[in-house]
């Protein structure tokens, strides 16, 4: 399968390479602003930003920085919130069989499937369905993905739990997290600044060892990574999830409604 999302983002990459080289006190203004300023101008953003950064930065840049961050929301609704390079996915391989909680459209999880992973994807409201899905508007799946709340990872302990880009200030990654049985969590987010929680990610290093990580591509403003970890709390030490698993092993994908 074609990775479409990569060949977008690079072709936006070449409107905010200069912006990575800001210092961090600066870059956060700029953020700041920025967000600021598109939040309360969205008539006339353009014509605003250009004159709130005046000689700072020149016109063409800022446009083109605009113009990208449009554009990152657009195909992240459409496609998902991490940018997945071959590396990424290749990891996800190595790591199969995978159970994807928050899975989204399933864009990774195809990806994932078509390289040769074995891969289950559930996400509490899948794009298009009953209730809707604040990250994903509207129809249209890479994947079949059931429908199921974060608590499914229980039933799957022999799989590697996978999340990608947890929805930010929630606790879907933690509930996950929790239930799990396994040995292997891949993470792809950051320390919880805009994926997941700072709580998840303390809790996630508390109870793993972070193994591996792998670079993927950034959109402007986002540190973003793939993370593999291996869980180091003595099996004696954990306390049991019961619960039946569903599906048989060695399908690509489910369609399986939360109890």
């Amino acid at each position: 399968m074609r990775n479409t999302l990569y060949d977008l983002y690079l072709k936006q990459a070449d409107t905010f390479g200069w912006f990575k080289n800001l210092d961090p006190e600066s870059l956060r203004f700029l953020l700041l602003a920025t967000w600021y300023i598109m939040l309360w101008n969205p008539a006339d953003v353009e014509q605003k930003l250009v004159k709130f950064y005046g000689n700072v930065i020149d016109g063409p840049k800022v446009l083109g920085l605009i113009e990208a961050m449009k554009q990152r929301f657009v195909y992240s609704d459409r496609y998902a919130w991490a940018v997945p390079n071959q590396e990424a996915i290749d990891v996800l391989v190595a790591h199969s069989p995978l159970v994807e909680v928050g899975a989204g459209r399933g864009y990774w999880a195809r990806l994932a499937a078509a390289a040769g992973a074995d891969v289950v994807a559930f996400d509490p409201f899948p794009p298009g369905a009953e209730g809707g899905n604040n990250w994903h508007h509207g129809p249209g799946m890479f994947f079949e993905v059931g429908k199921a709340d974060a608590d499914i990872a229980a039933r799957y302990p022999d799989r590697t739990l996978f999340l990608c880009w947890p929805p930010w200030g929630q606790d879907v990654a933690s509930r996950a997290l929790r239930s799990y049985q396994g040995e292997t969590v891949v993470y792809v987010g950051d320390e919880g600044l805009s994926a997941a929680t700072p709580e998840f990610y303390a809790e996630l290093a508390a109870g793993f060892t972070k193994e591996q990580v792998v670079e993927i591509p950034q959109w402007p403003g986002i540190k973003d990574r793939l993370e593999v970890w291996r869980r180091s709390t003595p099996d004696s030490a954990r306390v049991p999830v019961k619960g039946k698993k569903v599906g048989a092993p060695g399908k690509k994908s489910a369609g399986y409604r939360n109890a």
